[in-house]
């Protein structure tokens, strides 16, 4: 495989993230000469296309100044599934050209971005020292800056021909215990979205042999190597699902609950590049959210518990796993149901981000969703 080599910029200045005009598109503050920074996202029905918007970085007599080689590795994303799908994938060129092997890593991030235990990690698995990696929150010139391809997009999209091939990119020890059989679960992160009843299916999994995994819970090292050596994942639709970008192509069958409309446009380019067989399990509707869009003027549905029906979804996994799971009656689903809404509406996480009249709006919107209402009517009979 033939990997192009990086472009080699001189005299360059990187400076912070900054807003950008376009909801979809990552704004910064740049000059490379003879080169023009891109960031590709594929994630809408336009498919991949440049998102990078690139404002004329202003040089001065005091400006930072970086001598030696440095690595480009675009734009830093404080959110774990954003920093896998889109902000790891110009660090392959650190392991495929030896005079990169140990040079200085750049991102660009946002004025004071806050740094992650996990992205520590991240780089780690990424064969990646953290010490190595210079976050840019000013403008700060830089003698030679390298810049790769980027090998993927959001969206899934594969950018570099065998790029996906790379992975992983450090050696992934087998986990001491490993688990033929996967649940990946949200039902801890159920203030930022999860399906309404996933204790519910996380019960009938475990009973049937399944492990129930909580990504934030281990170390992700760990995580990596169950889902490296397992037979069957099924993931509660999330941020947990970019991990597998880290494995490289596995050998489970994957199963994906959806939890929001978009589920296959999110996630099925990139599950289709790392599995062979990948079901995605879809009809849910996001309904209870305390969250509000200011810009749509709506409850923010991306972050919405969802309703979905748990008897299908039953039957799906009894397929997939080649177990006979048992059926739950009417009352065992909305139990399970209730419980799950009523964490949600307890969490004081839940709705952090409205103010409190969009707080108020929001649970207004709630308790007259046709679903929201249909359980109230139930429980109150």
């Amino acid at each position: 495989m033939t990997l192009p080599e990086p472009h080699r910029v001189s005299d360059a200045v990187l400076g912070p993230l900054v807003p950008a005009t376009h909801p979809s598109a990552i704004g910064c503050i740049a000059d490379t000469p003879g080169t023009t920074l891109t960031h590709i996202r594929a994630d809408t029905p336009e498919g991949p296309v440049n998102r990078l918007e690139v404002h004329e970085a202003v040089r001065s007599a005091d400006m930072a100044q970086i001598t030696g080689p440095t690595l480009y590795a675009g734009p830093y994303l404080a959110h774990f599934g954003h920093m896998i799908a889109e902000c790891i994938h110009r660090l392959w060129a650190a392991h495929a050209f030896p005079h990169l092997a140990n040079v200085r890593i750049a991102f660009q991030a946002s004025p004071q971005a806050p740094r992650p235990p996990w992205f520590d990690a991240v780089l780690d698995l990424c064969g990646i020292a953290p010490e190595r990696v210079l976050l840019v929150e000013q403008p700060i010139a830089f003698q030679t800056l390298y810049i790769p391809a980027q090998g993927r997009a959001l969206g899934g999209a594969v950018l570099l021909p065998g790029y996906v091939d790379l992975f992983p990119l450090t050696a992934i020890a087998p986990p001491p215990e490993p688990a033929r059989r996967l649940y990946i679960s949200r039902s801890h992160h159920i203030r930022s979205g999860t399906y309404l009843g996933e204790t519910l299916i996380e019960h009938l999994l475990a009973e049937a042999g399944f492990t129930i995994v909580r990504p934030e819970e281990m170390p992700l090292r760990v995580l990596a190597g169950l889902l490296r050596t397992a037979e069957q994942i099924v993931f509660a639709e999330g941020s947990a699902i970019h991990n597998l970008e880290l494995c490289g192509p596995v050998q489970a069958r994957i199963l994906v609950i959806g939890r929001r409309p978009g589920t296959k446009r999110r996630f099925g380019a990139l599950l289709a590049s790392l599995s062979r067989d990948v079901e995605i399990f879809s009809g849910a509707r996001g309904a209870a959210s305390l969250g509000w869009d200011a810009l749509h003027d709506m409850p923010r549905l991306g972050t919405a518990c969802s309703f979905l029906p748990i008897g299908k979804l039953v039957d799906m996994l009894s397929a997939f796993s080649g177990i006979a799971l048992p059926q739950p009656d009417a009352n065992t689903i909305l139990d399970a149901v209730s419980r799950d809404l009523l964490r949600y509406l307890l969490d004081p996480r839940s709705g952090v981000d409205a103010s409190d009249a969009e707080l108020g709006r929001a649970l207004r919107a709630l308790r007259t969703d046709p679903a929201v209402e249909e359980v109230r009517s139930m429980l109150t009979r």
